[in-house]
């Protein structure tokens, strides 16, 4: 049945020009929501904010990332008053809500913002002369330095100020102060004959242990040091020990080996092991002791053992 108003032989045709302007129209709204592409030579909004997750060198003076109260790097969580001072979170319990540059009354709340930036602030480590590459985070680079593996470690005597990684040193005790080196591969036994003064040994991952001995009147004096740049708690165990079948005579001890990086010279507080001087071949300055040592990584227990 025909529509009274609407025949069904009629058509609705849109007129060319209508059709093509609604084309255009939808052409330009596509476009609107499209990403648009910064034209040559932009250098806006655009082109930052795609960027804003890239890394940037920059110059700075690091100094307006310290506490203005107590100087120490600004770290999360930092706080700002309400004239725009900020303050680290331990300052801010002793402010007791006063402004500590006007002495006002005022609250603090978080500042998020200068949180991201010294967050996103790298620096390069302290010891980037001895070889570190390492980027840290502005605050962190004071705890970092104390475990930095490429801090300096020193020349144990005074007749020389010597300054460098754990590879520079092991370099100079052999080419200019012609020490002694012998190169160790772990969980092996190795015997060697030690004289007055000190035995460089070298780990196969590059570690470095000091055997030094004295003579005293009662025998030969040795000690063994971990070589390193951070003082602190050392991986490694020693065990000494020394034998004699002729006199039925045998001797061991067991303790932790005191590390250093030899800036006040040789330790002083550490396990003496005495060999008696019945052991020592040779007598005065040209007594030696035959060891053997066994150096284990991690749990180490370096076997000394004279004979």
């Amino acid at each position: 049945m025909e529509h009274p108003y609407f025949p069904q032989n009629l058509l609705f045709r849109v007129p060319p020009m209508q059709s093509a302007r609604r084309e255009a129209e939808d052409e330009a709204a596509k476009k609107a929501m499209a990403p648009q592409e910064p034209e040559e030579g932009e250098r806006g909004g655009v082109v930052k904010r795609r960027k804003a997750a890239e890394a940037t060198d920059v110059t700075m003076e690091l100094g307006i990332l310290d506490c203005p109260v107590c100087y120490h790097p600004l770290q999360p969580p930092i706080f700002q008053c309400a004239v725009g001072h900020v303050v680290c979170s331990s300052c801010l319990a002793k402010l007791t809500d006063r402004c500590h540059s006007y002495s006002i009354t005022t609250g603090y709340n978080r500042c998020h913002i200068i949180e991201h930036v010294v967050d996103s602030t790298k620096v390069s480590c302290f010891y980037g002369d001895l070889g570190c590459t390492e980027k840290i985070t502005y605050y962190e680079k004071e705890d970092n330095e104390k475990v930095c593996p490429h801090g300096p470690c020193f020349w144990p005597e005074t007749d020389c100020s010597f300054r460098g990684s754990t590879v520079m040193l092991h370099e100079h005790f052999a080419s200019v102060h012609k020490w002694h080196c012998v190169r160790l591969s772990y969980n092996k036994a190795y015997r060697f004959r030690i004289a007055q003064g000190s035995t460089v040994l070298q780990g196969e991952d590059g570690h470095l242990f000091l055997v030094n001995m004295v003579l005293e009147p009662v025998g030969g004096l040795i000690s063994l040091f971990s070589v390193q740049p951070n003082i602190n708690e050392s991986k490694y165990m020693c065990k000494l020990a020394i034998s004699s079948p002729e006199l039925s005579y045998y001797q061991v001890s067991q303790f932790q080996t005191r590390s250093t990086n030899l800036f006040d010279g040789l330790p002083k507080d550490c396990f003496l092991f005495v060999v008696p001087k019945v052991l020592l071949r040779d007598t005065g300055t040209n007594a030696t002791a035959s060891v053997s040592v066994t150096l284990t990584h991690h749990k180490c227990h370096a076997q000394v053992t004279a004979y």
